[in-house]
C-alpha cells in the first residue's frame, strides 16, 4: 500500500509517505507567511513520491489534516490532497490536525494541550492526556476557539504545550513558567510528520474512508474576510 500524508493547517508544513519499500518523510520547516505552501507544496510532494520511487497514480490513500489552523493552509492541502487521490483514483482521509502535534509529543507526557494561534487575542485549542508513560493518549478537550487567557488560566505545573502557536513570543510570554513547552519544530523536524502517517494508517487499519467531496477545513470560526464582508453588507442595507 502506498499512502501519503499532508498537513498545512500552519506555516509549519508536515509531509510523509509510506509505501511497499518503507518510509519516508520531509523535515519540517516554516514557510513563508506570504506564500502559505501554495508555490512548494506540490513540488514537495512530487519531489517526496520520487524519492519514494513511485508516480502519484500509484497512491492508494491519500491522508490530509483537516485542522483546525490557518484558514489558506487548510484550503491549499485539502484541493491539493483532492486532486491527487482524483487523479489517481484514491482513497481520502482526513485526520485532526491538532492531534498530530499532540501525538508527537514525549511518550512521558502526561498532560498536552496543543494550541494554534487564531488571531484576534484567540487559540485554536485542544487537549490529550496518559496515565502513565507509553500509555495510549485520549482525548480529554475537543478542539475549541476560545480567548489566549482563558486558555493559559487552565495550565498547570507539568503540563506539555505543543503547537504552531508556541512560535509566538506574544503566546509564550502568557504560559506559565512551571509549564513544559516544546519547539514549534522539533530538533530532527520529524516528529509531526511521522505522527500523521501513523495516524493515516491507523485509520486505515480500522476501515475508515471519508469522502472526497464531503470532506470539509475545520475552521471553527469565519475567517476576517468574511466577518467585514457581512458588515459591509449590512452597513449598505442599513444606508438605504
Amino acid at each position: 500500500m502506498n499512502l501519503l500524508a499532508v498537513d498545512t493547517s500552519s506555516d509549519i508544513a508536515a509531509l510523509a509517505l509510506c509505501t511497499g519499500a518503507g518510509r519516508r518523510l520531509v523535515p519540517e520547516t516554516r514557510a513563508e507567511p506570504a506564500r502559505r505552501h501554495g508555490r512548494d507544496l506540490l513540488p514537495s510532494i512530487r519531489a517526496l513520491l520520487q524519492d519514494g520511487g513511485i508516480a502519484p497514480r500509484d497512491l492508494d490513500v491519500v491522508a490530509v489534516g483537516l485542522g483546525p489552523g490557518s484558514y489558506t493552509g487548510l484550503r491549499i492541502g485539502l484541493t491539493a490532497a483532492r486532486m491527487i487521490a482524483y487523479a489517481a483514483g484514491a482513497a481520502i482521509l482526513g485526520l485532526d490536525s491538532l492531534e498530530a502535534w499532540a501525538r508527537s509529543a514525549p511518550a512521558q507526557a502526561g498532560r498536552i494541550h496543543v494550541i494554534a494561534d487564531a488571531q484576534r487575542g484567540d487559540v485554536y485549542a485542544a487537549a490529550w492526556e496518559r496515565d502513565v508513560a507509553d500509555a495510549p493518549l485520549r482525548k480529554v478537550m475537543d478542539s475549541r476557539l476560545e480567548p489566549l487567557a482563558a486558555w493559559s488560566a487552565r495550565l498547570v505545573e507539568g503540563d506539555h504545550v505543543r503547537g504552531p502557536a508556541v512560535a509566538s513570543p506574544a503566546i509564550r510570554r502568557v504560559i506559565p513558567p512551571a509549564a513544559i513547552v516544546a519547539d514549534a519544530v522539533p530538533d530532527d523536524g520529524r516528529g509531526r510528520s511521522e505522527a500523521i502517517l501513523e495516524m493515516a494508517l491507523k485509520a486505515w487499519g480500522a476501515g475508515r474512508r471519508d469522502d472526497l467531496w464531503a470532506l470539509e477545513p475545520r475552521y471553527l470560526r469565519r475567517s476576517a474576510a468574511e466577518d467585514q464582508r457581512d458588515a459591509r453588507g449590512a452597513a449598505s442595507m442599513a444606508a438605504r
